[in-house]
């Protein structure tokens, strides 16, 4: 029997996958979101993205042994992006609404895209992953931009093209994001950083504070919140969870323009844990 200590991850239930991607499938139907969700259905069955997925995840994991950045991440980060951007609806447009680009729906659509296949990039290289996402998600993002608008012009194909490309660009927290497609995506990815994330880097030997600190987290909530339209509840089994919060989710909320309308509460235990203060609400 080792005599090191083992930590075993706890998840809760609503944050099972088979659980996410039923929620996925189930924000743009109950919100009239018809674009939107045959986007998602197709995606889901997409095996061009499925592979670059894997492709991306094994790379980043087998040989960085860094966090979950392939299907299960692309998913998450997907329906809690729809999640922050339905949340917002009343309180904030879109670009895309408030330029007279396309309705609610085309932006939401673009959000889902968008958050889908942001991190393909690591597949290429770590560094600089944000721009080489671009790169390789390329025919993809024109597939589904001629598949989804086929009956639109070709310049509200160019202007969907361009505010997808945006979002995924902006995604990482180096970047500042100047839409609210793109501030959606980013907080909506730091948003991912419960213990399952983690699992397979710490079983694989990636024991440092990144694996350790999302192994303490049991589970994110976005909803609605108190004082401001989004409110984001980390719970987590130990204080080192803390980690997370403040460098990686605080900093995506900072380097967007979304910033006022976010809350977030931090629970050890059931009991509310006091973060720095950041230039948002707690």
């Amino acid at each position: 029997m080792s005599d090191y200590l083992e930590i075993k991850p706890q998840i809760s239930e609503k944050m099972r996958i088979k659980n996410i991607v039923s929620e996925l499938r189930d924000i743009p139907r109950q919100n009239g979101l018809s674009r939107t969700m045959a986007l998602i259905e197709t995606m889901l069955r997409d095996p061009e993205i499925k592979a670059a997925q894997n492709a991306t995840n094994h790379i980043i994991v087998q040989y960085l042994k860094y966090n979950d950045h392939g299907r299960a991440h692309a998913i998450i980060t997907t329906r809690n992006a729809l999640k922050i951007l339905i949340l917002l609806k009343d309180h904030v447009q879109p670009n895309i609404v408030s330029s007279n680009v396309g309705s609610f729906d085309d932006a939401a659509a673009v959000v889902a895209l968008a958050a889908f296949i942001h991190d393909l990039g690591n597949m290429v290289h770590r560094e600089f992953h944000y721009g080489f996402s671009l790169l390789v998600a390329n025919k993809i993002i024109w597939k589904y931009v001629r598949r989804i608008w086929r009956d639109e012009p070709l310049e509200k194909k160019w202007l969907i093209y361009a505010h997808v490309a945006n979002a995924i660009y902006s995604h990482d927290e180096d970047v500042f994001a100047y839409t609210v497609e793109g501030s959606v995506i980013k907080i909506a990815d730091g948003c991912d950083m419960a213990a399952g994330r983690s699992r397979r880097p710490y079983s694989i030997g990636k024991v440092d504070i990144h694996s350790l600190s999302a192994l303490s987290i049991v589970e994110v909530d976005i909803k609605k919140g108190h004082q401001k339209p989004i409110r984001i509840e980390i719970n987590m089994t130990d204080g080192a969870g803390v980690f997370q919060v403040e460098e990686v989710l605080m900093k995506k909320v900072r380097a967007g323009i979304l910033s006022d309308y976010v809350e977030i509460e931090t629970f050890v235990n059931g009991k509310p844990i006091k973060l720095s203060r950041p230039p948002f609400t707690l």
